[in-house]
């Protein structure tokens, strides 16, 4: 965007610069990665804020915790989490409807357990095959 005085945004001086915070903050992550069907998927630094929002609105609306999302909203918070061409490619590839949850859940800890104790979970497995152009590192 530019300013009605031709100065362009990433010349004006600012107090805080969020995008350098978090482009440092992100660099100095590593991932999770998740095997599904003998394939790795890579997945965003930190859970998509997509999911908590979702939490948060489904708690205000009366939801209890414990109650089962719809299909699309499985397929949009998983899509989330694991790109929607790569959801589309695990589903294609044979994942059950009854593996949805146990997916969606299974990621969500994952995060939890980072925030937790970072840097004492599980080593991944070296190998990376299967990670694409799609699998989302923001």
């Amino acid at each position: 965007m530019t300013e009605p005085n031709g100065v362009s945004d990433d010349q004006l001086t600012v107090d805080y610069d969020f995008d350098e915070a978090w482009r440092e903050r992100k660099a100095a992550r590593v991932a999770p990665r998740i095997r599904i069907l003998g394939k790795v998927y890579t997945l965003p630094h930190s859970l998509p804020a997509k999911l908590i929002l979702f939490a948060v609105s489904a708690k205000k609306n009366g939801r209890a915790a414990t109650e089962e999302v719809n299909a699309e909203e499985a397929f949009d918070m998983l899509s989330a989490l694991l790109g929607e061409q790569n959801l589309v490619d695990i589903l294609n590839r044979g994942l059950e409807i009854d593996d949805l949850p146990d997916v969606l859940g299974t990621c969500q800890q994952l995060y939890q357990n980072r925030q937790q104790a970072p840097g004492n979970g599980k080593a991944p497995a070296a190998s990376v095959a299967g990670a694409t152009a799609n699998t989302p590192s923001a």
